[in-house]
């Protein structure tokens, strides 16, 4: 009994010191994991990196101002302490204040100093113009529509992106003294397109009809001597930031209304007075206008069958009166006037960029035409449909003298050191109308911005030129009301132009009384702008 205690008794120090040397191993794996661990936060610590901005080439005006990229937006990147991390939302890492944005990266401890290494305020490229005709990209960066695509290859190989660096240890938390590296990879090489839009009238015509009545419409502003487009709108537009809402909007806000076709009404009316004088119709100088005339069995009025009386050409156009239209469409001929309205541009398609196509309308066959639908055709309805940029063209080719040349939106390219290079020409150019029969036409389209329905368009900066049109479309809302076509085609100063505007409301209700003072304000912005 003796010995076995003895033997218990002399196990005791052996059990001790295995203890001892568990809890020495123990502490010697724990100092090794925690090594092993800082070395990780070291391995760990090159590699973070916040991307705050990603560019793409460039799409400029004609005077290399940014179409795209035109604004800028702050952001912060700051290296945060415990304590101020509270601020954080819970689901991300930025926050707004004072319309700043602020990316957080978490830190401790912090320099309270502002903008020193923990802190790095970033310029971020935002907004576009005329997100119609530019376009926009998919989440990857490739171009959808629009010049955005059109020129994706060469957009994209100027395509660079902006971020900030920063070292943390290997739970990610930021290591406060190492600060913030900015990383610019090519941010904003200015390599790109260039249009012939004009930044400031683009930004003139988009705040008018933004503010004006119009809610499905457009406006389109062009060069008269060049049909460069200096402006286009279509309204309502969408949010390149918000495409989403878009899709199922009524109003239906990726259509580029500038480009598509509608009924013209009595805008066609100039065209009509063109194709006479230029096939031998001497204007009738004493028409004597009844207010409705039989044609082909068909009754045709003027507006609220108002008698006119005695009609010249340019009393007809003050008057806007259908029945000496009809008449002089009738001498002149449905091949004719046809003919003429072909090298107006009337019925054919425009191509801008590959992408960017206006629709080419309708316009009867030159051949087979009824005298009923001659007389339709006459006063701007029955099958004719044209788009606003398809009639700025026209009265372009009236304000210069009778030269038509298609419109145009590519001006060059540029490299990254801002050099053109791939200059683009108008290919379509042709003799539409002599000067004398412009000048004759124009004449009336000056009266009537006296006298006629363009009087409210009249600016008293400067002589003008314009027509007004209600056009009928057969389409009618829920309540039975035939919906209209308003219009507004003009073109300033007179004595030597130099703009056209074309202003279109889808669904309007009085050219005279809503498009006519839009075409003032516009035509007034610009000529102040300009001079």
């Amino acid at each position: 009994m003796k010995q076995q205690k003895l033997l218990r008794f002399q196990k005791r120090p052996v059990a001790v010191f295995a203890a001892v040397c568990l809890l020495i191993t123990g502490i010697l794996f724990r100092i090794a994991r925690l090594q092993t661990n800082r070395a990780g936060d070291t391995a760990a610590a090159a590699g973070r990196y916040v991307l705050l901005g990603v560019s793409r080439g460039y799409i400029y005006d004609r005077e290399l101002r940014p179409l795209v990229n035109n604004g800028s937006s702050s952001v912060a990147v700051v290296l945060l302490n415990d304590v101020t991390r509270e601020m954080l939302p819970k689901d991300g890492g930025a926050i707004k204040k004072d319309g700043v944005c602020m990316t957080f990266v978490s830190a401790s401890p912090v320099e309270e100093t502002p903008f020193s290494t923990n802190v790095r305020l970033i310029e971020r490229n935002s907004a576009q113009l005329c997100v119609h005709l530019i376009g926009y990209t998919d989440a990857s960066g490739r171009g959808v529509c629009g010049v955005e695509r059109s020129f994706d290859r060469i957009l994209n190989d100027a395509s660079g992106s902006i971020g900030v660096r920063y070292t943390a240890n290997g739970q990610g938390s930021a290591i406060a003294g190492n600060g913030i590296t900015l990383a610019d990879d090519g941010y904003n090489d200015p390599a790109g397109v260039v249009l012939t839009l004009d930044r400031e009238i683009q930004n003139i015509v988009e705040d008018a009809v933004s503010a004006s009545d119009i809610r499905c419409g457009a406006a389109v502003v062009l060069d008269a001597a060049t049909s460069e487009i200096l402006a286009c709108v279509s309204v309502p537009a969408y949010r390149i930031d918000d495409l989403g809402s878009a899709l199922y909007d009524p109003d239906k806000p990726f259509l580029n209304r500038a480009l598509a076709t509608y009924p013209v009404g009595s805008v066609f009316k100039p065209f009509v007075a063109a194709a006479a004088l230029e096939n031998g119709v001497a204007p009738k100088n004493d028409y004597p206008c009844e207010g409705a005339v039989t044609v082909g069995g068909q009754s045709f009025r003027c507006y609220h069958a108002v008698s006119h009386g005695s009609q010249d050409l340019a009393s007809a156009l003050v008057n806007s009166c259908n029945c000496y239209f009809i008449s002089m469409g009738l001498q002149t001929g449905g091949e004719a006037l046809i003919r003429t309205a072909r090298s107006f541009g009337f019925g054919a398609s425009t191509a801008l960029t590959g992408d960017v196509v206006g629709a080419a309308g309708t316009l009867p066959e030159e051949t087979g035409l009824t005298d009923g639908a001659l007389a339709l055709l006459s006063f701007g309805q029955g099958e004719l449909l044209a788009s606003p940029l398809q009639l700025a063209a026209a009265f372009a080719a009236l304000a210069n003298g009778g030269t038509y040349r298609a419109p145009v939106l590519m001006k060059a390219l540029v490299d990254g050191e801002l050099r053109e290079y791939a200059f683009y020409r108008n290919e379509t150019e042709r003799l539409a109308a002599s000067e004398a029969s412009c000048r004759a036409v124009g004449e009336g389209l000056r009266r009537n911005m006296l006298e006629g329905t363009g009087r409210k368009g009249a600016s008293e900066l400067f002589a003008s030129a314009g027509k007004t049109a209600t056009a009928q479309t057969g389409r009618f809302d829920e309540n039975g009301k035939e919906l209209l076509c308003t219009w507004f085609c003009g073109y300033f100063p007179y004595e030597d132009p130099r703009f056209v505007v074309v202003l279109f409301s889808e669904d309007g209700v009085s050219a005279a009384e809503t498009l006519a003072p839009l075409f003032r304000a516009v035509s007034e912005s610009i000529w102040q702008a300009q001079y």
